[in-house]
């Protein structure tokens, strides 16, 4: 594990130049309720006194582990060495003692103390080891509630790093997969974890990565959103995302086999996985475990919820308020009666609606999941049908903006999907002051931004743009799996065919 060389203390003096003893880690340690300071002579003579000071963290430690384990194994350390040297504590066969360095001591012991572990110092040697008794607060590897699993599995990542990191092994047998750990945030220390397979990964985007882990310099790293930042690259301010996430191993030990990287960070139970491209958030973690003429139906309405999501809305009102002459003559006329009597103008009536819509998604997601869906669809109903009654819009722009909802709903990526609903507005407004010139200006426009992003040499609309047919078989055309020997072109990993080169 790498630690960084930041001391969180408040004292002006320099950590070098402090006499680390008892007293002086009492006087440390007074604000924090949660540390104990704990002096006792280990030999219990009066005549050979072994002074001992245990310092540990309560509900990080096992305190357990200290009174069954530790202090009675003491009796046995100081019956082997009467007078024990630095030496015999760290080769001792008793109980497994870790010395610390010299250099920024009181770093280290503020950081293994805050991490669980348990610091004992030896009076008469002013030396100081740590055992490793941490147990913080953690959860059963469960399935996430976000992605639901049907055919597949059903453990998850936790808010624990070195679990997530066993959950990954347990798929990934192999020496070439890779852990790299970092100990980021000034004051919060927080371990971040990069993991690849070594003879799978480009090394011009693993040579990038590392760069851009090592570059942070934060306080603490409380959530996801930073390392998502910093994955993509302070250059990159893209409305799409250009990461993805999953709670799944199974997803992302595929993702890992296909050339990526992921990322986790301790207390996040997600990993976040780079480079992407834009069908890659088509993809499901329930994909690797459903048929592939399954797989090619269920891409192909994702991408079409893609589509409908973001320019149904914005192509109606250009149709409906400038080129009335493109609607079937039928078409026309229902749209026509429905719209009778209405005091909105079209645009106005879409907008009020999709704001409300969008209103019912944020209660739904704020709210206890039963509860929520229950608010979502039953005010939805109540609401819509009473604003049709009431004469405040008409049915056709609660069937479209319902549509839109819908299908929005269809993409994996939460993130794509409120990107989704931003870019949806601005083609909203672009149709309703240029009609269907603003509607194919915009729609032209977004398709080019999206061809543009790229981050770590990955082009976001590959395989489209550039276009690779292998690729395109990959992404969207699944093959059965026997017939999928290639990896993607466009990651241009080491090994680019499966099965092959496994140290």
């Amino acid at each position: 594990m790498t630690l960084n060389e930041n001391d969180h203390s408040n004292t002006t003096v320099s950590p070098d130049d402090l006499q680390i003893d008892t007293a002086f880690l009492r006087s440390y340690f007074q604000k924090s309720a949660d540390v104990v300071v704990h002096e006792f002579n280990a030999t219990g003579s009066r005549h050979d006194e072994q002074m001992i000071t245990l310092i540990y963290c309560l509900g990080m430690s096992d305190v357990t582990q200290i009174n069954q384990f530790v202090l009675p194994r003491f009796d046995a350390l100081f019956q082997d060495f009467p007078h024990p040297k630095t030496s015999d504590i760290t080769m001792n066969r008793h109980l497994p003692f870790t010395p610390l360095q010299e250099k920024d001591l009181l770093h280290e012991i503020s950081y293994y103390v805050y991490s669980g572990s348990l610091i004992v110092y030896f009076g008469a040697l002013q030396a100081f080891f740590r055992l490793d008794i941490a147990s913080p607060p953690a959860r059963s590897p469960d399935e996430p509630l976000t992605e639901a699993s049907i055919k597949g599995a059903r453990d998850g990542f936790t808010e624990d790093l070195s679990t997530n990191i066993a959950l990954l092994r347990k798929r990934l047998r192999s020496h070439s997969l890779c852990v790299e750990t970092y100990v980021k945030g000034k004051r919060g220390e927080t371990s971040v974890a990069l993991i690849y397979i070594e003879d799978i990964i480009n090394s011009d985007i693993l040579y990038e990565i590392r760069k851009r882990l090592d570059e942070i310099n934060i306080d603490a790293i409380i959530g996801t959103s930073f390392i998502e930042s910093v994955i993509t690259g302070s250059s990159h301010r893209a409305y799409f995302p250009l990461t993805d996430y999953s709670g799944r191993p199974d997803f992302i030990a595929s993702a890992l086999l296909n050339g990526k990287f992921a990322v986790f960070v301790e207390g996040s139970p997600m990993g976040i996985i780079a480079p992407i491209t834009l069908t890659n958030l088509l993809s499901s973690p329930e994909d690797s475990s459903t048929a592939y003429y399954l797989q090619i139906v269920q891409k192909f309405l994702r991408l079409f919820g893609l589509c409908i999501a973001l320019f149904l809305p914005g192509f109606y009102i250009a149709l409906t308020s400038f080129n009335l002459e493109q609607i079937p003559l039928p078409l026309l006329a229902t749209i026509s009666n429905s719209r009778h009597g209405l005091p909105f103008p079209i645009p106005l009536e879409t907008f009020m609606m999709l704001f409300l819509f969008e209103i019912f998604n944020e209660a739904g997601r704020r709210l206890p999941k039963a509860l929520g869906q229950t608010v979502t669809v039953v005010g939805g109903l109540i609401i819509g049908d009473a604003a049709i009654r009431s004469g405040i819009t008409s049915p056709t722009i609660i069937v479209t903006v319902a549509i839109t909802i819908v299908s929005a709903s269809t993409l994996i990526n939460q993130t794509l999907s409120g990107t989704t609903s931003q870019i949806r507005l601005i083609i909203l407004i672009a149709s309703s002051v240029l009609g269907m010139f603003g509607f194919l200006i915009s729609a032209i426009a977004v398709v080019f931004y999206i061809a543009s992003l790229e981050n770590y040499g990955v082009p976001y609309l590959s395989p489209f743009s550039p276009f690779r047919k292998n690729d395109l078989f990959f992404s969207l055309f699944k093959k059965p799996e026997l017939k999928q020997i290639k990896r993607p072109q466009i990651m241009r990993t080491n090994d680019d065919t499966k099965g092959g080169n496994n140290p």
